[in-house]
């Protein structure tokens, strides 16, 4: 028998119709569709020609539309976001769905990876375009927060913080963290570290990669809490509502973090109300 000639010869999946290609890719999410650019040069083609952006960041994230029902208390499903690039021209929706129960809230992008409060209020790192997920320290990690579990099925019931306030499981997260930075992609196997602010702004936080505890590296009082934090040419910047600058250097002293203040706390005096600050970084350094 002679072996097959013609079109049939050797069927591929490089060889299937444009259009039918671009069909598929209208139904894909985005880390899928990225994914499917990246098997061949017909395929690469194809979603260029249906506007799949090459660059996998930056991206911008629009979540306004979960806002609303993430406070909803019957709410366990998965949560779907959108994505934008902005070099992208036409203004194109990309879909993200994140895994049931991992989205309640979040308070950081950087380098590609989210920091997401899932429905414990433990904060987890999430790459929305590769999809892998790294678990960060819970919260019960702060001696401020005490989990109360059922006395039968031994299931978590609610939080405590500092003993008296009460919140159910996946709301003192939207309120415990006020942001979160990472100071490099885990995708590259580095030390990463991130570096949160939370308890309303007066407790500078940070982790680095493979512990399994939060450190506390500051807190405050007297009214001024933190209001942003950055990382800067190898150090995490901080500012507070008071106008105190500082640099941390957390890989320094064996016997813990370094902090050198920048600029110190002013009182309001005639600067009238401060609602907020932030820093960020310049062309100039």
């Amino acid at each position: 028998m002679s072996p097959l000639v013609g079109p049939c010869a050797s069927p591929s999946w490089s060889d299937l119709p444009i259009d039918l290609l671009l069909i598929i890719l209208e139904r894909l999410e985005l880390p899928h569709a990225l994914a499917f650019a990246a098997v061949c040069t017909t395929w690469s083609s194809a979603a260029t020609a249906a506007g799949v952006p090459r660059s996998r960041t930056p991206w911008i994230m629009s979540w306004g539309n979960h806002v609303d029902k993430r406070l909803d208390e019957r709410r366990r499903s998965a949560v779907t976001c959108n994505l934008y690039h902005p070099d992208d021209a036409v203004d194109k929706i990309y879909s993200v769905s994140f895994p049931k129960g991992s989205f309640v809230a979040c308070y950081g992008a950087s380098h590609g990876w989210l920091v997401l409060a899932n429905d414990l209020s433990n904060l987890v790192l999430h790459n929305p375009v590769t999809l892998a997920m790294i678990p960060l320290p819970p919260i019960t990690d702060f001696a401020c927060v005490e989990a109360v579990y059922g006395s039968e099925e031994g299931n978590l019931e609610h939080y405590l913080l500092e003993t008296n306030s009460r919140f159910e499981a996946y709301r003192l997260g939207i309120w415990f963290y006020q942001k979160a930075v990472l100071s490099c992609s885990p995708s590259r196997g580095g030390d990463y570290v991130v570096m949160i602010i939370h308890n309303n702004g007066e407790w500078l936080s940070f982790v680095k990669a493979g512990q399994s505890k939060w450190q506390v590296a500051s807190t405050l009082s007297g009214g001024d809490r933190y209001l942003d934090c950055a990382y800067h040419k190898g150090r995490f910047h901080a500012v507070t509502l008071h106008g105190m600058v500082e640099k941390w250097d957390l890989d320094g002293a064996s016997n813990g973090p370094t902090r050198e203040v920048f600029y110190a706390a002013r009182p309001y005096g005639g600067l009238g109300l401060i609602l907020t600050r932030h820093l960020v970084s310049t062309p100039m350094g």
